[in-house]
């Protein structure tokens, strides 16, 4: 997503406007960049659809409220497509009000279009299959022992949702753990059930695109792992429920396009053309009026100090990880390198940062291609 942006503004003369509380690297190519505090992001959505708020928003943000008429100015002069992307730091009623904005900014000769940037490759399609978070990791723990007395995990806490809660686990009368590896949240369970990795099974994943993708089995389940689907589906048989998979991948998307409206007519052929992928038809939300929502954000809003320091230090990529994921977590060498420690020779990383960020290394590529 970022590679497109940037060749967007590059080659297509795009205009890029970030607000962010963080001065990441795509600033470099933006027309505009609204530097908010941390933690001040629904305020940002209060000040785009709401202009009797945008005061209020600027200053809880820690921003002039002339940098938000600049930003409707450039969406009023552009003919053509507006991309609005945002992430899963907005809260629920921030998100309903971003999924409103193609109607507030609309105007002659301009579409809005809404493309969120969820945390994990299959966020879509877990959101798609009505998995909506009732309750947060945060709620979850809170209430565990008390409201929660059993749970049934397929995954497990990041670290970062367990610090400060690590006896939360130890609370609960029952803990069934689904997992891969074995984490902080496997040490408290009852019962671990061990779930194969993306390249253990046959599957889908939906992008942030909507793009319905196929993943293809590369090699077998190792000792007694088993796909978290076949995990589900045995268990359920043994509990006297016979889901009729057929113990079949291709029978479960097969349910999936039968149930669920925006993967209707798909099957597994139809997604075998990679060059030509197969866009999930999600539904788009009908306008209605926000005033609930509107005054949510703004209570919260309210409830923001008026001060504060901004992170001023643009994250590092290249060798110096920003942020290890999910799976990196896993590996040793990246705590290393997380740390600021020297890349060993064993892994390699993409020179991406040598090139844009050093400029003596950039000019030494240029002279080496003339």
């Amino acid at each position: 997503t970022g590679k497109q942006m940037r060749q967007a503004v590059r080659n297509g003369g795009a205009k890029l406007i970030v607000i962010n509380s963080v001065p990441i690297r795509l600033t470099e190519q933006a027309a505009q960049f609204i530097h908010i505090r941390p933690g001040t992001e629904d305020a940002a959505v209060l000040a785009l659809a709401d202009d009797a708020n945008v005061a209020l928003s600027a200053r809880k943000l820690g921003v002039a409220a002339d940098e938000f008429q600049t930003l409707r100015q450039t969406i009023t002069a552009t003919q053509g497509d507006v991309v609005i992307m945002f992430t899963d730091e907005l809260s629920p009623a921030a998100q309903a009000v971003a999924a409103q904005l193609p109607y507030l900014l609309r105007g002659e000769g301009r579409r809005l279009l809404l493309h969120p940037l969820p945390l994990y490759n299959n966020s879509v399609g877990a959101h798609d299959m009505g998995l909506n978070g009732a309750m947060t990791a945060t709620q979850m723990l809170n209430a565990a022992g008390s409201g929660i007395r059993s749970m049934y995990l397929a995954g497990s806490f990041l670290p970062a949702q367990l610090q400060g809660r690590e006896e939360a686990l130890s609370k609960l009368d029952f803990l069934v753990v689904q997992e891969l590896f074995e984490s902080d949240t496997t040490a408290f369970a009852d019962v671990v059930l061990p779930a194969a990795s993306f390249a253990e099974v046959d599957g889908t994943f939906t992008n942030n695109d909507g793009f319905v993708q196929r993943v293809r089995q590369s090699i077998p389940p190792t000792n007694q792992a088993k796909a978290d689907w076949m995990i589900t589906a045995q268990l359920a048989a043994e509990l006297g429920m016979n889901f009729g998979f057929e113990m079949s991948a291709s029978a479960v998307f097969r349910e999936i396009a039968e149930r669920v409206p925006a993967y209707a007519g798909l099957r597994y052929p139809v997604l075998k053309d990679e060059s030509n992928p197969v866009q999930a038809k999600h539904k788009i939300a009908e306008q209605r009026d926000l005033a609930p929502e509107i005054n949510t954000i703004r209570q919260a809003v309210e409830a923001l100090p008026d001060d504060g320091d901004k992170i001023t230090q643009t994250p590092k990529v290249g060798h110096e990880l920003f942020k290890i994921g999910t799976l990196t977590d896993k590996v040793p060498q990246f705590h290393l390198l997380a740390a600021g420690n020297p890349r060993p020779d064993t892994v390699r990383v993409s020179p991406l940062y040598q090139i844009t960020v050093d400029a003596s290394l950039r000019d030494e590529v240029a002279v080496a291609r003339d």
